[in-house]
């Protein structure tokens, strides 16, 4: 799937800009985002680029937004957020290029790399990343008869689950190298946004013996908004690479029986297929957290609460007995989103 399609990679691509002028009556939003990890659980970055035109027509516009992660000897992680605006004009997409590309002014990312900067109030961060598709997997996160029936109204593809990165991020003229670091790159897009969400991916993980082995998550458990002011029950998506293989779980059976526990520092989570049973935890302390705040198309305001030097821990049992344990020591993401500000989690954009 390239960076155009906006829902089955078979149907024809959509212009995005063309897409949100001619739903401006009802709102649209739409999101490339790109995660990137060091291996050692030191640094991560987080690129975002959206545009946002709200229903009332007010807001019509494009964004680029950048957040870096740095873990000090000490453990305490240091947070760097910036976001810029632009009219919606200063988007566009190439469909023509080879690897398609999304660009927001002179910022560009696509499946092959990605540059640009971020300016605000005399900061500045800017990245110059090369990028590497291990897997050329596609996954949609939400079942299509969900869709549908109207139920979901979002799109949730990850269009990258597991991509090699190198270049440079340089942080108000500090320069950060990466080599052969791990990434992903996903896209939503939809009328308005989900009521809440937990959401969570790692692709750099090791075994109980301290040894690399190429495991993969990503899942999502999220509320959906409803006509007037109901909300759908949780319901999960999940997928994991294992051994070889991949297991995706995002049928409406899933959606509701997947299970899923979670609180702002925690997430539980299991899915089981046949003989064997993924039971996974994911774990970050409130100061670990970049506190963002979204806006929807309705004008309402979403709070996310944004990890990317999480640790995550994935059991897997076969008939039972345990078979492997997988590590991600600081290397996964961990975001929770609601439509209320956590007291705990200090606000930098």
């Amino acid at each position: 799937m390239d960076l155009n399609s906006e829902t089955n990679p078979q149907t024809p691509a959509v212009n995005p800009l063309k897409a949100a002028r001619s739903r401006s009556d009802r709102g649209f939003h739409e999101g490339w985002f790109l995660k990137l990890n060091d291996r050692s659980g030191t640094q991560a970055l987080w690129l975002r680029f959206t545009t946002l035109v709200t229903h009332n027509g007010f807001q019509r516009i494009a964004e680029t937004w950048a957040v870096f992660f740095q873990r000090a000897p000490g453990r305490e992680i240091t947070k760097s957020a910036l976001r810029q605006r632009y009219p919606i004009s200063a988007f566009s997409r190439d469909p023509s290029a080879i690897d398609s590309s999304v660009r927001v002014a002179d910022c560009l990312l696509s499946r092959n790399g990605s540059r640009g900067s971020v300016q605000f109030k005399g900061r500045a961060i800017q990245w110059d990343l090369r990028l590497q598709d291990v897997h050329e997997k596609s996954i949609c996160f939400v079942p299509e008869s969900l869709k549908r029936l109207g139920i979901i109204k979002n799109d949730y593809w990850t269009l990258s689950e597991n991509l090699h990165a190198n270049g440079t991020v340089t942080v108000d003229g500090t320069v950060y190298e990466f080599k052969d670091s791990t990434a992903m790159l996903a896209h939503i897009s939809g009328p308005k946004s989900g009521h809440s969400w937990v959401w969570g991916q790692a692709n750099s993980f090791v075994d109980d013996k301290g040894q690399a082995v190429p495991f993969v998550f990503e899942g999502i458990t999220a509320k959906s908004r409803l006509p007037g002011s109901l909300n759908s029950p949780r319901m999960s998506s999940f997928y994991f690479f294992y051994r070889g293989q991949h297991y995706q779980f995002s049928s409406v059976w899933d959606a509701l029986h997947l299970k899923s526990k979670s609180t702002i520092t925690e997430w539980n989570f299991q899915a089981d297929r046949g003989d064997l049973s993924f039971r996974g935890t994911v774990k970050a302390e409130h100061k670990d957290f970049a506190g963002l705040t979204y806006e929807d198309t309705d004008g309402s305001l979403l709070y996310c609460a944004n990890s990317k030097l999480s640790t995550m821990t994935v059991h897997v049992y076969r008939r039972g007995k345990l078979e492997a344990t997988l590590v991600a020591n600081g290397t996964a993401a961990f975001e929770v989103v609601s439509r209320r500000k956590n007291p705990y989690i200090k606000t930098l954009i």
